[in-house]
């Protein structure tokens, strides 16, 4: 072969920008050959994975202009916030894959002897805000330069739901989450607990709030489950019932307090025979509600027998985690997310959670190596 062209290429490595000869190799009418790029995938403008997990480091932790600014404070040289942006969505898409593989290809041998006598599961959810551009009904305006059709900015806020699995007597957890349906992010919370220990002896302490569907999901998937109200939703219930009774706001402690004591007791029938009594005399539909949530969650509420066995009777570690995975990045002063994005970024911060972000990157080198 000769060489038909040899232009130079940049490539962005962590010493810096490297300016590299390409050739372009030929043999009239028979082959031809990129070297560069055929045997080692580099090209004008390409980084090296190490550039890519810097700024995918920097992009999961904060906006991507000031990821861009961090980039250059510690390696000296500019690189955009757009290749900050492409490099953390480029790879969040991969570890939402390598996630999902995580979670289903669960080796049965490795877990021999890891089996858990207590596990306790919990799931809340928060609402990120999204942004999706659509065409404008009925609109003839067009945009200036290539007149296409002028699209309206829709925003809306979406439930991500974000889960947990840990032994019952260790705080490590193994966190799962997505933008999804109770069914398919309990289903992970499942794989999750498999992973940590569980088996068909194993007893599993669910705590959650009273979302519609979320206990009936997770007593579903989890059929030797207790499952625990978290209190601080219950106490919440009695404090609107009481401001809906028209109880002055210095008075509602002295209504609610002898209520959840009895309540933690054990006494939930002799509460709901109040309630009713009351609400005979004094009907009120907020009432009425608190009487349907306790008769629901009836067997869900001994709260001081709980304690007594070790079990936790408030959901705060998987609502405090709302506030250090999604929220931390996803839900930053003015930040919007096309809906696409939202499952993917969460999977970069479930995997620092997780402790995974080592092994992830590992992965990548490899697969690196392997496509080169």
């Amino acid at each position: 072969m000769i060489i038909h062209r040899n232009p130079s290429i940049v490539f962005n490595s962590v010493f810096g920008k490297i300016s590299i000869c390409s050739p372009y190799l030929w043999r009239p009418g028979i082959d031809s050959s990129k070297p560069l790029f055929d045997e080692m995938k580099i090209y004008n403008n390409a980084r090296s994975n190490t550039v890519n997990r810097a700024l995918t480091d920097f992009g999961i932790e904060e906006s991507f202009a000031r990821g861009a600014a961090r980039f250059k404070e510690h390696y000296h040289y500019g690189i955009g916030p757009s290749a900050v942006d492409s490099a953390t969505k480029d790879t969040a898409m991969k570890a939402m894959d390598y996630i999902a593989n995580r979670l289903s290809d669960i080796d049965s041998d490795s877990l021999q002897g890891k089996t858990i006598a207590t596990i306790l599961v919990e799931m809340d959810g928060c609402e990120i805000r999204t942004a999706e551009f659509v065409p404008a009904e009925d609109s003839k305006e067009t945009t200036p330069v290539y007149n296409n059709p002028k699209k309206n900015r829709i925003m809306k806020w979406r439930d991500v739901r974000l889960g947990f699995a840990r032994p019952l007597e260790s705080p490590d957890k193994t966190f799962v989450g997505k933008m999804d349906s109770y069914e398919t992010v309990v289903n992970q919370i499942h794989s999750a607990a498999v992973i940590v220990g569980m088996t068909p002896e194993t007893k599993v302490i669910g705590v959650a709030d009273g979302g519609i569907g979320l206990r009936e999901e997770l007593e579903r998937q989890f059929p030797n489950m207790q499952f625990i109200l978290d209190k601080t939703h219950l106490k919440d219930h009695l404090y609107d019932t009481a401001e809906a009774l028209g109880i002055n706001q210095k008075d509602r402690p002295g209504w609610v307090e002898p209520r959840i004591r009895d309540i933690s007791d054990g006494n939930v029938e002799s509460i709901l025979k109040e309630l009713e009594e009351e609400n005979k005399t004094n009907p009120n539909d907020r009432s009425k509600r608190l009487i349907g949530y306790l008769t629901r969650f009836n067997d869900a509420l001994d709260y001081n027998d709980y304690k007594l066995k070790g079990y936790p009777i408030g959901s705060g570690e998987i609502e405090s985690a709302h506030k250090s995975i999604p929220q931390k990045r996803l839900k930053i002063p003015g930040a919007s997310w096309n809906p696409a994005s939202i499952d993917p970024m969460l999977s970069l911060r479930i995997l620092r959670a997780n402790n995974w972000w080592e092994d992830f990157w590992h992965k990548q080198a490899d697969e690196y190596l392997l496509a080169a």
